[in-house]
């Protein structure tokens, strides 16, 4: 049984921070709000340090 019955892919994982960095991407270019725009910049920002922590662990695990 999976870890998040209710998500078709876990937003904790690899793939899933790869999913919502690009959803942030997306909504960046589409936003004309220059403060929704400046939010969505946070968003990204910090799913990218999540993301780059997460490739680094698998990169760590892989060469292990």
């Amino acid at each position: 049984m999976p870890d998040n019955p209710g998500y078709a892919v876990d937003p904790t994982s690899l793939q899933g921070c790869r999913i919502r960095l690009t959803f942030h991407y997306q909504e960046l270019q589409r936003e004309t709000d220059p403060i929704v725009r400046a939010n969505i910049a946070q968003y990204l920002a910090e799913a990218a340090t999540e993301l780059a922590q997460l490739e680094a662990e698998a990169a760590r695990s892989s060469a292990a």
